[in-house]
Parts: structure tokens; C-alpha cells; sequence
């Protein structure tokens, strides 16, 4: 069956490919000069992401207006009373997302008439504010993001909310994502075909399961002019 719908997740798919938040903040202190371990970063990061899902505020922000939140919270975690470096980490955050999310778009746009378009993400209840202010939802059939339908990948429920909204069947539908657990896996589970974005020092695992392996969204739209069934699979 030929593909008439593709789903994306969005941090670290459409924001920048395969680039977690918490590499991305972790790589920002280091270049601003922070010292502080890894682990603490991480402790710090996770505590803001908590926030983030738990404040109702926070289901109406901007871009800009999450990354000066979670920022925020991070920076009271790791001790760190700077108001400027505040306003620079979020700064430099909210400048790279832009970048990728206007190259993304780009790719959506070439996308859009020849198939169904929708997001899957899990997130604090705003992706669909940050992907209009991108200009991305004219291009977009159904936006589900956890924090408003209820349900946080791998939960079936948040893919079955998309298909119902894209009216597609599974086998029809290809989902791109860099999680192989929430997105290959869980996405493979009901049926759909899955494209893993994933940097090249990232081994594949034995048991790969995903249709095709891209580095970058830029392979996608060579990879769906075929049926999935042809495309190229994992790189050796």
C-alpha cells in the first residue's frame, strides 16, 4: 500500500533532527561556560520538563515564552542567579529551533499536496501555537500534542486519535521520529510504517524494526516518492 499520510513527531524531528532537548541544553552550558556535571544538567533539565507539563500556563506559550520558562527552572536548580545568561541560553535555544523549524516547514510545504500532514508529540500542551507561529499548521490535518488529548507516546491512544483525525488506515500512514521506543516501536505496534531520524554515530539495534533510517528530514521526501516498501533500508 502506497503511503497517503505522514505523521511527525516534533522535538528533535522537526525542531532539529535527532537532537534532544537535554544534548542541546547541556551543549548550551557548556558553551556559555557553566560549570556543572552532566548529571546535575540533567536532574535540572527533567525538573523543568516536569514544570513544563504541570502548568497550565505554560499550554499557551510561545516558543520564546517556553524557553524563558524552562530555562528558568533550570537555572534555579543548578543555583544560578544570571539574569543575563538566562535571557542568552533561551536566546540561543529559541534561534536554533527557528532555524530547523523554517527549514521543516520548507519540506512540509513540498510535502502537503501529495499527502496527509500531522504531528505527534509529546509536549506541554503549546506545539500547536509553536508550529503556527512557524507557519506550519495550514499544512497540518491534525496536531496531537500529550498534554491536550490526554495520552503520551508510546500510549496507542494518542497515535488512534491522529489516524481518526488523518482518516487513513495504519498501513497507509508513515510516522517519523528519532525515539525508537515511542516512535518506531510504538507506531510499528499499530500498523504504521516508521522512518527513524537518527544521527550516524547512533548504532541500530538488532532487532530494527523501522522501515527506513534517515539522518535528516531532507532524505524523506526522496524516501516517500517510492512505496515504502522499496525504500532504502538501514545503512549497513
Amino acid at each position: 500500500m502506497r503511503i497517503r499520510a505522514i505523521l511527525f513527531d516534533y522535538g528533535g524531528t522537526l525542531d532539529g533532527p535527532a537532537s534532544h532537548w537535554l544534548d542541546r541544553c547541556a551543549e548550551l552550558y557548556r558553551v556559555a561556560g557553566v560549570d556543572r556535571p552532566f548529571p546535575r544538567i540533567k536532574e535540572a533539565f527533567y525538573a523543568a520538563d516536569e514544570e513544563a507539563y504541570n502548568d497550565p500556563r505554560v499550554a499557551d506559550m510561545s516558543l520564546a515564552e517556553l524557553m524563558h520558562f524552562h530555562i528558568g527552572v533550570q537555572l534555579n536548580r543548578l543555583a544560578l542567579d544570571d539574569a543575563v545568561l538566562h535571557r542568552e541560553l533561551a536566546a540561543a535555544f529559541v534561534a536554533r529551533s527557528e532555524s530547523a523549524l523554517a527549514a521543516s516547514r520548507a519540506i512540509l510545504a513540498r510535502l502537503s499536496p501529495h499527502y496527509r500532514l500531522g504531528v505527534v508529540s509529546n509536549f506541554y500542551g503549546n506545539v500547536e501555537r509553536i508550529l503556527t507561529d512557524a507557519g506550519m499548521a495550514p499544512l497540518l490535518t491534525v496536531v496531537a500534542d500529550s498534554n491536550r488529548v490526554g495520552w503520551m507516546k508510546p500510549d496507542r491512544r494518542i497515535f488512534d486519535y491522529a489516524l481518526a483525525a488523518l482518516d487513513t488506515p495504519p498501513a497507509a500512514v508513515l510516522h517519523v521520529g528519532d525515539s525508537y521506543e515511542r516512535d518506531v516501536r510504538a507506531a510499528h505496534a499499530l500498523g504504521l510504517r516508521t522512518a527513524w531520524l537518527t544521527p550516524t554515530r547512533r548504532s541500530a539495534p538488532a532487532d530494527l524494526i523501522a522501515d527506513a533510517v534517515i539522518e535528516s528530514l531532507d532524505e524523506l521526501v526522496a524516501l516517500v516518492e517510492l512505496p515504502i516498501a522499496e525504500a532504502p533500508r538501514a545503512r549497513a
